[in-house]
């Protein structure tokens, strides 16, 4: 742990931002596979950032200031620090990382990060004054092979950052606040702290895959908990395994977080994912760049999704990702925004459950405790608001049964 600085300070404020698609506080939504609120308070530790959470912070003191959903890493706040000068700033990102953010900002333009100088109280006023400053993310551009057919373009380059701040107030935000800091928390979790840690485990890793490439040492690290039980015929690379996790016979997991208690099934794959406490993928399912909530299940088909804890899709059920050629938008503070990248899965809301055959249209988001069955048609494309209880699909549209 480093040293303290002193003189700062590190607080949580609330936002005027609608939560959407998500039950519970943002701050005990699952990012990296452990509550939001704990992650950012471990950053604000790590930077050497004293944090008081939701306490007013004294005047006297220098105060950085996160949002209640906002997502921030450690190497964030350190670049961050030292841009502060005496007076009242705010974060500003830049770069090809700074301009999908914004897209998946939906119009949310109030402050994310601040620093105040000491003196005089907090206020949002104030917050929304502070000079802007803009933070060099220095970002790596991964390429992402597609189908063309599908996307319209073979292949597409995302940007990934240590110096990650977003907001999640939106399921689709959390999703890809999973996504974007899934990289280097795995590559960072996995190598070591120290160079010699580094040292030790990227030779070992290179050894066993028997070349020095980077993506092949990767592939290579692994960290696991206590009382995993991983069949000797399971696929497991580059990943990051909880507590008491089970994965069966001919499952493949790649670049995931499983959280404890975790499971995948013999036969399922589960690719660059985020599973929390007690999710569980059974057997033959497919769950690509998706994050599952506490207790969630799925017996089908998702990528770029979110399962709201305790949520579940059953087998042969499918939360698409694409609209054919023609772009996927999605529904944030009333008005329609259209998909970074063209693409979006579904959210499933906290206790609902996508039964048997049913195909929930990219970019919907299906309330909290619904139990949505396979009616006349299989295909949702729309979710009237006010739904209770168990519902049919019926041409197009989720109705009371």
């Amino acid at each position: 742990m480093p040293k303290m600085k002193k003189g700062v300070v590190g607080s949580r404020f609330e936002g005027v931002v609608r939560v959407e698609g998500l039950a519970g506080p943002a701050t005990r939504r699952t990012w990296l596979g452990r509550p939001l609120g704990e992650r950012v308070e471990w950053a604000f530790l790590e930077a050497g950032i004293p944090f008081v959470g939701d306490k007013q912070p004294a005047e006297d003191l220098g105060r950085f200031l996160v949002r209640a959903d906002v997502v921030v890493t450690k190497d964030a706040l350190l670049a961050f620090s030292e841009l502060t000068d005496g007076e009242d700033i705010r974060f500003v990102s830049s770069g090809r990382l700074g301009n999908f953010i914004s897209d998946l900002a939906f119009g949310d333009d109030d402050p994310w990060l601040v620093f105040l100088a000491p003196g005089g109280p907090v206020t949002a006023e104030r917050m929304a004054t502070a000079r802007p400053v803009v933070l060099d993310p220095k970002e790596r551009l991964i390429e992402f092979q597609l189908s063309e057919a599908h996307h319209g373009a073979s292949a597409v380059e995302l940007p990934i950052s240590d110096r990650l701040v977003m907001p999640t107030w939106h399921w689709s935000q959390l999703l890809w606040a999973n996504l974007l800091g899934l990289g280097p928390f795995l590559w960072r979790g996995l190598i070591g702290k120290n160079i010699i840690e580094v040292a030790v485990k990227a030779s070992a890793a290179a050894v066993r895959a028997g070349s020095f490439r980077a993506h092949r040492i990767g592939a290579k690290l692994g960290r696991k908990g206590k009382g995993c039980r991983i069949h000797p015929s399971a696929v497991v690379e580059g990943c990051w395994l909880g507590d008491d996790v089970q994965i069966g016979a001919n499952a493949v997991v790649r670049g995931c977080i499983l959280g404890n208690g975790a499971a995948v099934e013999d036969l399922a794959m589960v690719e660059f994912s985020v599973l929390d406490a007690g999710a569980r993928v059974q057997r033959q399912a497919m769950v690509k760049f998706s994050t599952l909530g506490v207790g969630s299940a799925v017996g089908g088909l998702m990528q770029l999704s979110v399962l709201d804890q305790h949520a579940a899709l059953k087998r042969t059920g499918v939360l698409m990702d694409v609209s054919f050629g023609q772009g996927v938008s999605v529904m944030a503070n009333g008005q329609r925004f259209p998909a970074p990248l063209a693409m979006l899965g579904c959210c499933i809301g906290e206790r609902s459950t996508v039964g048997a055959g049913v195909a929930i249209a990219a970019g919907r988001c299906i309330p909290p405790n619904l139990q949505v069955v396979c009616g006349p048609a299989s295909m949702v494309t729309r979710i009237p608001e006010n739904l209770e209880g168990l519902v049919v699909v019926s041409e197009g549209s989720l109705a009371p049964l």
